[in-house]
């Protein structure tokens, strides 16, 4: 009687260590700006917010699992979301394809453009989700687009920002050094005329690798499926964030970015194929007190073997930033 009580006891101790140690995701759906965006939290509500931001075609998966968990063990309350036209959230078929002869011309001009919509309707999604979730202010992160998009909304909407982790993103200066051909080459490849999910999946992994993944293919292969499988993969609908990317990244916001007062990381790796190393230099460079971030090895891609480096970057800002409240 004894050993089972001391067993049962054991096994008590053991699920509340796995509650304390691991954040399970919670899932929800918010409506925001007139269409619904898919998100998870991980943490508790009651926490500052960390917001994590997708860059071009992602949904929330690309910020791996782990590094939410990780965040959230540090004690932040942590929200990865599908944006508009990725994963589960809402697919704006209605707009159309993007007129790609129409909008040649305005890029690089910084002039309204005949767009299915901005990077600047993007940031307002974001805090749009921030509202929904009565959340007033919080540490804005974003890879890729995503970063150009969490730029922004530290620049238009600084009074709901604690501070700004800009990670694989540019300053949108046209004039910037450009990715390596073969990455550009695999980001404008269209996905093979096919249901087949095994050649989608080596379709992605491909892009994975190209841009500098270095996860094992297993690991890799498992993220094309779930995201194929799970997130509504629908490569027609990017086509409308590649349009507010063309448009809205080479749109000089080295000017905006020098008046941003809030504590700024900004996060890249010395391997990025796509977004060079450079760029993120220039970044941090036109912030006034940045912190830059380079990360040896890593490319356009949060590897899980970065994980950790990012997260490290991540908490430093947000805990100074913190500290300064």
């Amino acid at each position: 009687m004894v050993s089972k009580v001391v067993f049962t006891w054991q096994l008590l101790m053991i699920c509340l260590i796995c509650t304390i140690t691991h954040a399970v995701a919670q899932p929800g759906k918010a409506d925001v700006n007139g269409i619904t965006i898919a998100y998870e939290a991980f943490g508790d509500k009651s926490r500052e917010a960390i917001i994590l931001i997708q860059g071009t075609g992602a949904t929330l998966l690309h910020y791996p699992e782990t590094l939410c968990e990780r965040l959230a063990s540090e004690g932040f309350y942590v929200i990865r979301f599908d944006n508009r036209d990725a994963g589960l959230s809402t697919h704006l078929d209605s707009l159309g394809q993007p007129d790609w002869g129409k909008i040649g011309p305005f890029i690089g001009t910084c002039k309204q453009a005949p767009l299915p919509y901005t990077l600047a309707d993007m940031a307002a999604d974001v805090t749009g989700l921030m509202d929904a979730l009565h959340i007033a202010k919080a540490h804005i992160a974003g890879a890729s687009m995503g970063g150009a998009i969490a730029q922004l909304v530290a620049i238009h909407f600084p009074e709901r920002v604690l501070s700004l982790a800009s990670i694989s993103a540019t300053s949108g200066n046209p004039a910037r050094v450009q990715g390596d051909e073969k990455a550009m080459a695999a980001m404008a490849t269209p996905p093979p005329a096919t249901s087949n999910q095994d050649s989608l999946a080596n379709y992605l992994v491909n892009i994975y690798t190209t841009l500098g993944a270095v996860d094992d293919t297993s690991v890799l292969r498992a993220r094309a499926l779930q995201h194929i499988q799970q997130r509504n993969w629908d490569p027609a609908a990017v086509n409308r964030q590649i349009a507010a990317v063309l448009v809205g990244d080479n749109c000089d916001r080295r000017a905006q970015l020098a008046k941003i007062k809030v504590p700024v990381v900004v996060i890249h790796g010395d391997a990025d194929p796509l977004v060079k190393a450079d760029a993120g230099k220039e970044v941090a460079a036109a912030i006034p007190g940045a912190t830059l971030c380079m990360i040896p090895g890593m490319g356009h891609d949060i590897s899980l073997q970065f994980v950790d480096a990012i997260a490290d970057c991540m908490i430093t800002v947000a805990k100074k930033a913190s500290h300064l409240q």
